[in-house]
């Protein structure tokens, strides 16, 4: 008796991954760079003449990959340039960052959250009230209420500690499937 032919399955074509990218901006010294570092499985720094971008990927599963961005800080204030930024990458949501240690900053922080709220209204955006295991930070909620901010959600974070990145990403990647 012979035996029949192994029939070949079809392969099904693959699909292309969904990229979300997201900007991770902030004061110098916020944190963007670490937290990064701390949710992406590649990071590098991209060169070109006059900036250096901080780039890290992230693999979530087969239909979903997230790149994180972080603009170059000699021209990251510049509103004209962050519009530019805006428009050109196509930028899915916004990680601003805070060091909820140094109220002195608070100021220069609510222009880059008013920045991108007028360039991207209906954008993702978190805050991330970063260095909250230190003993002066200010919480997430002390940072909402007395800075004003209504309609941005304002999170706890420690940038070097996974499941405090994990949790801010996982809010925004909400916001975006609204």
């Amino acid at each position: 008796m012979t035996t029949p032919p192994m029939r070949r399955q079809r392969r099904q074509p693959k699909r292309a991954a969904n990229v979300v990218k997201l900007i991770v901006t902030g004061l110098k010294g916020s944190g963007k760079t670490r937290f990064i570092e701390t949710i992406s499985q590649y990071t590098e720094w991209q060169d070109e003449p006059d900036t250096s971008w901080f780039f890290g990927r992230v693999r979530v599963d087969e239909s979903l990959i997230l790149h994180f961005l972080e603009p170059p800080m000699d021209r990251q204030f510049d509103f004209i340039w962050l519009r530019e930024v805006i428009s050109r990458i196509h930028a899915t949501g916004f990680v601003i960052m805070v060091d909820s240690t140094r109220a002195h900053t608070f100021g220069e922080f609510l222009s880059i959250v008013y920045t991108i709220r007028g360039y991207h209204e209906e954008g993702a955006v978190v805050v991330a009230a970063n260095k909250q295991d230190k003993p002066n930070a200010w919480s997430a909620n002390d940072i909402r209420l007395g800075l004003g901010i209504r309609d941005v959600p304002v999170l706890p974070c420690v940038a070097s500690e996974p499941a405090f990145v994990r949790d801010i990403v996982v809010d925004l990647l909400y916001q975006v499937m609204k």
